[in-house]
């Protein structure tokens, strides 16, 4: 758990390994709102699981004061992605090139990278939240601070492709990649990539 001015952040792997904590989980997570209801469902019903089969790990961003809830969240996973080289600065080659290995077939970069999983404040109205700049940056120090632990220098993301929310990120330093990806639902989503 690390605390910061009002909030504290809260790894659910730790949180479920306390007496009672699903049950404490559960009812926090029970007044989460967010504006992607495929966010707001991963944190109500496959938040656990995820972080049980260690696929995945979630981290809740809570108030100090008590009886306020979950600010936001956001959940981190390591994948493999992939940069096209004529996407990439020379000074970016060098640092990605010391982390992954150069595919000629494809005329791409094949690196390790943090995976902004999921990521959302509380819209609850009820509830307190926390601005989307500060949760990023929460995020990001997350990030670094995993990577630090062990080795690379990218985090990427995948979003819907809705204009606010594209801006919101490359706003908070990503950039976008040209590649488009299909989800089981038929939704189109790009994938956008910081070194950090």
């Amino acid at each position: 758990m690390q605390k910061e001015n009002s909030f504290e952040i809260i790894r659910l792997f730790d949180l479920l390994a306390t007496e009672g904590g699903e049950i404490f989980f559960k009812s926090m997570s029970d007044v989460f709102s967010s504006i992607n209801k495929d966010v707001e469902e991963f944190l109500k019903e496959k938040a656990i699981q995820s972080t049980k089969l260690n696929t995945s790990s979630t981290y809740l961003v809570v108030s100090s004061e008590k009886g306020c809830g979950i600010l936001g969240y956001f959940t981190l996973a390591t994948k493999m992605l992939t940069l096209k080289k004529e996407v990439l600065s020379k000074s970016e080659i060098r640092i990605i090139s010391r982390f992954g290995y150069y595919d000629k077939d494809s005329n791409s970069y094949k690196i390790p990278a943090i995976l902004i999983a999921q990521f959302s404040k509380n819209f609850n109205k009820k509830s307190k939240s926390i601005n989307g700049s500060d949760l990023m940056d929460i995020v990001l120090k997350q990030v670094k601070n995993i990577l630090n632990l062990t080795s690379g220098k990218v985090v990427f993301i995948e979003c819907e492709k809705i204009e606010k929310v594209i801006n919101f990120y490359v706003n908070s330093g990503f950039q976008i990649l040209d590649t488009e990806i299909v989800t089981k639902n038929k939704k189109d989503f790009i994938q956008l990539y910081r070194v950090l």
